[in-house]
């Protein structure tokens, strides 16, 4: 898998850490509306509480992070270049992020004069990102299998955007509010289309690559990509079909084989696990663990919802596959990312350096730029929330407050490892200067001199500038001897 990386065409680290370092700032808006809103959010799930929350979740979080995701795994693992990626990834920013936050305002004090502008940021952003992605994809000369599937999330991403248009313009009175069909189908498109094909198809590719396994099976591959287009097609007829046997047991059939398609890509994730060649633990893995559990789980409560037909079952399968599913692959990829940039921008700097003339340096593995300390903070974390919003919904008095914070906690701590990402090292930190230095690696005494520092944080800059500073290592030259590194 290394060696289809292409990281020569990698693009500047700016373009997917805007996207990265904003996405946790919705989190906590998410936490903070569940936190202030308490019980009365899970009373229904069109109540102007949950609507904010969800889009919150599902595009100031989730999807800003695939956005920064895809623009990073195009050029680097699929070998489809973004022409101007600074230009690009800014025009995308600028109109996504008052965009989702306007909608979020909107669906909170239900304000149909916001609506108007909200849906026309995101329009735009949505309809820049996916133009560019299809045509990185269809000029791209790699014929990587993930390649099609991503073009595949791409146009479910344009669908369920379109659907969620027509529901704000319905919601704003402005058109008839088809509901609950048309709001089931835009869930269908988003969950399963976008956020869903989107995980599988990049698992392909980093599961094998991060964590030393197998690939994935053949046929799964080969399969997978179909089965989603066709089951999505099926569901968009029979969801405007008039109710009888035959629709009601073809409605349940389609759900079914998408379940099995779930099913599927959660098993063998596990197999590989399982038989992989890194026998020592590993906490990206254990994200992933935690993910493939959870999808698990959301499958159970689907069951149950279909069987019993009690809401709060409905309402776990949502949660459980964006806060349990989703957020634990999320955010066990984010970490790695972040730390694989680092380390993939470190390498360019140290061959900046080696074609000026000047002495290369050993470049520090991935784990140290995020420590695993700080991950399995993280992990326990992320366990707690999840284990406190399963109560909350099934006990709302008792438990909504505490599953606030504990949400709220979780996007704290996920902000402050992204957005003060270092390593640990046995001599003291150097003094930061706000929040400028993301990777720092001091050493002894005996090797002062020049180091590189990347800035990372600092948004309206360059954040991708590889400066050279003074007594201070970030890395220790080649020539360094075994017991004197660090």
């Amino acid at each position: 898998m290394y060696g289809k990386l292409s990281l020569q065409q990698a693009p500047p680290l700016s373009v997917p850490a805007r996207f990265f370092l904003t996405a946790p700032v919705f989190g906590l808006a998410a936490a903070l509306i569940l936190l202030f809103t308490g019980k009365d959010l899970f009373s229904s799930r069109w109540t102007p509480g949950m609507l904010a929350v969800t889009h919150c979740l599902t595009l100031g979080f989730f999807t800003s992070v695939m956005i920064g995701a895809t623009q990073q795994i195009l050029p680097v693992l699929i070998g489809s270049s973004i022409s101007k990626p600074r230009f690009i990834a800014t025009l995308i920013h600028g109109q996504w992020l008052p965009g989702v936050a306007l909608l979020v305002i909107s669906f909170l004090h239900f304000k149909p004069i916001i609506f108007i502008p909200a849906i026309i940021l995101i329009a735009g952003a949505v309809t820049t990102y996916a133009g560019v992605i299809l045509f990185s994809l269809y000029k791209g000369i790699s014929a990587n299998e993930s390649a099609p599937g991503i073009r595949l999330a791409m146009i479910a991403l344009f669908i369920t955007m379109v659907m969620g248009i027509l529901l704000v313009l319905g919601y704003a009175g402005l058109i008839p509010l088809w509901r609950p069909a048309l709001t089931n189908l835009h869930l269908s498109w988003g969950l399963f289309g976008w956020i869903g094909l989107l995980i599988m198809v990049v698992a392909w590719q980093v599961v094998p690559m991060f964590q030393i396994t197998r690939a994935y099976p053949a046929w799964l591959r080969r399969l997978t990509i179909p089965a989603v287009a066709v089951l999505l097609l099926l569901k968009s007829v029979l969801v405007w079909s008039d109710a009888n046997a035959v629709i009601n047991t073809a409605r349940v059939l389609v759900d079914s084989a998408i379940a099995t398609v779930l099913l599927c890509f959660a098993l063998a994730t596990l197999y590989l696990q399982h038989v992989t060649r890194r026998k020592i633990r590993d906490v990206h893995r254990d994200f992933w663990r935690l993910a493939i559990f959870n999808l698990l789980l959301t499958l159970c409560f689907w069951i149950s919802a279909g069987i019993t037909g009690r809401p709060e079952f409905a309402l776990l399968t949502g949660v459980m596959f964006l806060l349990g599913f989703a957020m634990a692959v999320v955010t066990g990829m984010l970490l790695k990312i972040v730390a694989f940039l680092i380390w993939l921008h470190l390498q360019a700097a140290n061959e900046g350096l080696q074609a000026r003339g000047r002495p290369g340096y050993i470049i520090p593995k991935m784990k140290r730029v995020i420590a695993d300390r700080k991950s399995n903070i993280l992990l326990f974390s992320l366990l707690l929330a999840q284990l406190m919003i399963i109560g909350a919904i099934l006990y709302p008095s008792d438990l909504t407050t505490p599953a606030a914070v504990a949400w709220l906690v979780f996007f704290s701590l996920l902000t402050m490892v992204l957005a003060r990402a270092s390593s640990p090292s046995p001599s003291p930190p150097q003094k930061r200067g706000r929040g400028k230095i993301l990777l720092q690696y001091p050493c002894g005494a005996a090797h002062q001199g020049q180091a590189l520092k990347i800035s990372f944080c600092n948004l309206p800059a360059a954040i991708s500038r590889v400066t050279i500073t003074s007594r201070m290592i970030a890395l220790q030259p080649a020539g360094t001897p075994k017991h004197e590194q660090t």
